[in-house]
Parts: C-alpha cells; structure tokens; sequence
C-alpha cells in the first residue's frame, strides 16, 4: 500500500509482509533528523545506535551539526548533509547536520558483509532493522514485524532481494523501535508500544532516526 501526505504529491511506499515491514521513501518526501530522545511529534521514527549497559550511544552521533558522541571503528552510517539523507557503509563525510553510526554494515555497493552471517550473535532469530538506500537514491527502512524473529542473513538476503545496495543494521533484538504515521498522527506501523516494553522493563533505545512529510 501507499499513501500521499496530505496536500503534497510525494509518495512513499510501505509494505507489510509476514516477517517485514517496509517502508520506501525518496530523498525529498521527509526531512530527516537524529535525536537523543524518542521523538515526539515526528512522522516517522526508528531506534538506531547500539548502546552500552550504561545507556551511552556506541559510535557517531551528530545533531544539528554537534557532535554528542565520537565514532568508532568499522560500522556504517546514516547521515543528512545539505538537507538530504544518506546510508553509507564504512565512511561518513564530515559537516554533516545529524548523523548515527551502526556497528554492523550490512550492504556496500551491493557486496553484502557475509562475515556477519558466521557470527553466533548473527545466527541468532531475533527482532532486526535495517536502513539503507536503493539504486534511486531511495531510503529504504526494513524492520521486523511482531513476529519477525529472522537472522541477519535473513533481513541482508531480503534487503538486497529488494534493492537495497548501500545498508547498516541498526540495533536489534528487544531495541527494535519504530513508528510511521499517516501525516494525521495515526499509526500505520508500529513495532512493540512502549508501554509494553516498561513491563518488560526494556531500555529505551539512546538514539533514534526520525523523518517528517516535507
């Protein structure tokens, strides 16, 4: 399904299958951002660094052209330079006005990063996601659905199915945590409420990727 945001003729595509949600959407439909906090009032959003048992962000963080925290070695990027966002693995330019660094990378230039695939840690059925772009441009988010315990072979295999050519993994397993609204505030995908994951008594991610309809 698709659906235009109210009043603009910019598209963006959402799929729902039985282990995946997907969500496509070009360069110029959303204004993207990274946040320290779950964002509030934005259209979309996904949880996006890994984090220590501290609670500190692992790798880059840049918001609003501040860096929050330093980059590590290895990884891959989500990054917004001039106004427009990116994924690329292994590098990141510098000035740019947000940024989030993932551990994993996932796809570059369509290699896909098979030396996660022998992992234990990667062989494990878990709640995974993962943001990237396609031939387009596009920006791509593929998350696990409620019941989407896959691999990280699973969801690189499905990514690059898809098209996916440039991809991170962002922080899985019970971290997964995302949301797109319709532009009205209603949810048309959602992953686990936070509400349950306070029962749970599950961290709340440390930082998040965020879009909203331009």
């Amino acid at each position: 399904m698709s659906f235009v945001n109210p009043g603009r003729e910019q598209k963006i595509k959402v799929e729902s299958g039985s282990d995946f949600n997907i969500l496509i959407v070009s360069k110029d439909a959303m204004k993207f951002g990274v946040s320290k906090t779950k964002p509030k009032n934005s259209d979309f959003y996904t949880n996006s660094n890994f984090f220590t048992k501290e609670n500190s962000p692992i790798g880059l963080v840049v918001i609003k052209g501040k860096t929050v925290s330093s980059r590590v070695r290895g990884g891959g990027y989500f990054y917004v330079k001039n106004g427009k966002p990116y994924v690329r693995a292994k590098s990141c330019p510098g000035g740019t006005e947000f940024s989030s660094q993932s551990i994993l990378w996932a796809i570059d230039n369509g290699a896909k990063n098979k030396r996660l695939f022998r992992t234990s840690s990667g062989k494990e059925k878990v709640y995974r996601t993962i943001i990237g772009e396609n031939s387009n441009g596009d920006i791509m988010v593929i998350s696990s659905n409620r019941t989407g315990l896959v691999s990280i072979k699973e969801i690189v295999d499905f990514a690059s199915e898809r098209g996916m050519t440039e991809g991170i993994l962002l922080d899985g397993g019970s971290s997964v945590d995302y949301k797109l609204s319709d532009g009205r505030n209603k949810a048309t995908l959602q992953s686990v409420p936070s509400g349950l994951k306070s029962i749970l008594d599950i961290n709340e991610p440390t930082t998040y990727i965020y879009g909203n309809f331009n």
